[in-house]
């Protein structure tokens, strides 16, 4: 990986680096500035958003507050005033006795009620209620029972169980209502005692319409996509306003307890979301204010300024780009026609000169360039074109002295000899070196057919045989079907040789090299197998890894001095077929060697060329 990003850089040309320099050089310094702007203002707007919100729920506590304390002092007038603590000790008795009372007490009780309920237009009525069950409101009497049972509602048992202190009753439907209505009260419920004998002469039932909570959420700046909840000292939900949505989070909150582990300001998970949890508790009213804001509602300005920032660096990336492209495209474009003429100078077309010239850097580059071309254009008329021709008059005469006709001539003529002379041996000998001398002078194709290779191994093997005699001995394993399978030009032959010279020779009893090719589905498969000296397995495997290597030109001549050498076929090999082509090394010491051409072949039978 290192490597690859060293190499990267000088992949690239001038122009481009020049343009990736000015872009990172300008877009580098806006970018950090944005990001640190961003992010610092981003930060700065979610702690005062959430600031704001504690001190919006803390507001809405106290006027709570204010409104509670209203009520109880109401609920506290009845103790003060003889009518009403009179009127109700009549009508003692025990709860659901009373069946009547006069019209006269009737009128007085609701002339109290109703001038208490004056001017509180968020109070549904004012009740009464004696010990036997007599019922005085400020109600409209058609709209109210004259007489009600208190033990039918279960929220009356918690009044009776007050011992005169006021308390809350969360929001319930009242059945003492005539005309029933589906809506919901929250009722400030007192017992009332007469104030010497503290006998219990009957009960005081504010209903209060959950307007009084709008009221309050009306006259302040809370945010409308968050979610109010008010909620008293047992968690029962009193008031609850929803978000834009109007999904309740309540009882997602109450489940499993949460409320007790949330604290008075944290961020929490709730169905997927998150918000911004923020509690108030009032010691006065028990009262319990819960505020969840959404946490995408709080980052809603940092995610437009964020839009508006990547926006900004867009169309400054899009400027920078344009006046990157024009200076780097003006300050190249000298630059660039000069290597044009290089490359054509490279191609051999040595009148390239460069017109144009500019007084800075560029333009010294190009006069240069100028001056080294008329000078190259000398040297070549006076040097390398008189070089050229006194080798190719030599080249000429080498060729008149060799020519490959009177070597197979005068081969021929040497042949015919030993046969008049009853000398089998030598002519065998010296026609296999003529069909030697033909297959390598005359083919000058690279690509042959598999027999014709096979055929000049062939010769190579009678000539040394005629040397090593019945110690020398070769077996052929080819499918006649492969014969036509085209493949380079001397592959074979110098691994026969090396199998020769370094696996048999030396032996006192010779030995044999099977010379094999099968094809395997579309992969086609050459061996040359001896049962020689063979290697070690840590011998072979340096071998098959140098085989693998590019040599070097003294590796070249070392491996010469025993023929081409198997990293030389190994090279030619890769470079004809690339990834199609592969040579191997397997074998054992004392057990001999056996060398590998594997060839992945086209569909049509002919060998994959790269």
């Amino acid at each position: 990986m290192l490597q690859l990003k060293k190499k990267f850089p000088r992949e690239l040309n001038l122009r481009t680096k020049l343009l990736l320099l000015f872009v990172f050089l300008i877009l580098f310094p806006l970018s950090l500035q944005g990001i640190v702007t961003y992010r610092h203002f981003s930060s700065t707007v979610d702690q005062k958003t959430e600031q704001f919100t504690i001190d919006i729920v803390r507001q809405i506590n106290a006027n709570l507050d204010r409104l509670m304390k209203d009520y109880e002092r109401l609920s506290l007038m009845p103790l003060y005033d003889e009518m009403v603590l009179k009127i109700l000790s009549k009508y003692d008795g025990e709860m659901g006795s009373a069946t009547w009372a006069s019209s006269d007490d009737y009128m007085k009780m609701k002339l109290y009620t109703s001038a208490q309920a004056y001017d509180r237009a968020e109070v549904r009525g004012i009740h009464f209620l004696s010990n036997s069950g007599i019922l005085f409101s400020n109600v409209d009497s058609m709209a109210v029972e004259s007489v009600w049972d208190g033990r039918q509602d279960k929220w009356f048992g918690e009044v009776n169980r007050s011992d005169g202190a006021w308390m809350l009753i969360p929001p319930h439907v009242p059945t003492y209502y005539s005309v029933h209505s589906n809506e919901p009260y929250i009722t400030v419920a007192r017992m009332i005692r007469e104030p010497n004998t503290l006998k219990r002469l009957g009960y005081i039932l504010i209903d209060i319409k959950l307007d009084a909570f709008r009221n309050i959420l009306s006259n302040l700046n809370f945010e409308q996509d968050a979610n109010l909840i008010i909620m008293d000292s047992q968690q029962r939900l009193l008031f609850e306003r929803k978000s834009g949505s109007d999904i309740s989070v309540y009882d997602d909150l109450l489940q499993h307890n949460q409320l007790q582990k949330y604290g008075s300001n944290q961020k929490i998970e709730l169905g997927n979301q998150h918000y911004l949890y923020v509690q108030h508790h009032s010691d006065y009213s028990g009262l319990s204010i819960i505020s969840l804001t959404p946490i995408n509602v709080i980052q809603k300005e940092s995610r437009e300024l964020w839009k508006y920032t990547l926006g900004f660096a867009v169309l400054c990336l899009a400027i920078v780009t344009i006046l990157a492209v024009t200076i780097s495209y003006r300050m190249t474009r000298p630059l660039i026609e000069l290597k044009k003429k290089m490359v054509g100078v490279e191609q051999g077309d040595f009148n390239k000169r460069v017109s144009t010239f500019s007084n800075d850097e560029f333009g010294q580059l190009g006069r240069g360039f100028n001056k080294m071309m008329e000078e190259i254009n000398r040297l070549f008329n006076e040097v390398f074109i008189l070089g050229i021709r006194e080798k190719e008059a030599e080249l000429s005469a080498l060729q008149s002295q060799i020519n490959p006709h009177f070597i197979y001539n005068t081969l021929e003529s040497i042949s015919m000899m030993a046969i008049r002379n009853n000398n089998a041996e030598v002519s065998d000998m010296v026609s296999a070196l003529g069909k030697l001398l033909r297959y390598t002078i005359d083919k000058v194709d690279r690509q042959i057919p598999l027999k014709e290779e096979v055929r000049f191994v062939q010769s190579y093997v009678q000539i040394q045989q005629l040397r090593y005699g019945e110690r020398l001995r070769v077996q052929y394993e080819i499918d006649e079907d492969l014969f036509d399978i085209s493949i380079p030009k001397l592959i074979l032959q110098p691994l026969v040789e090396n199998a020769l010279y370094h696996g048999i020779d030396g032996m006192e009893h010779g030995g044999t090299i099977w010379i094999s090719a099968l094809r395997f589905e579309n992969e086609l498969l050459i061996t040359v197998r001896d049962d020689g000296k063979g290697l070690t397995e840590t011998e072979i495997e340096q071998l098959n890894s140098k085989i693998r290597t590019q040599p070097s030109y003294q590796s070249w001549r070392r491996e010469g001095e025993h023929g081409l050498g198997l990293s030389n076929i190994a090279q030619r090999i890769m470079l004809t077929y690339g990834e199609n082509g592969d040579l191997s090394i397997d074998g054992s010491l004392g057990q001999g060697l056996a060398v590998t051409i594997a060839i992945r072949l086209q569909e049509t039978g002919g060998a994959k060329h790269v």
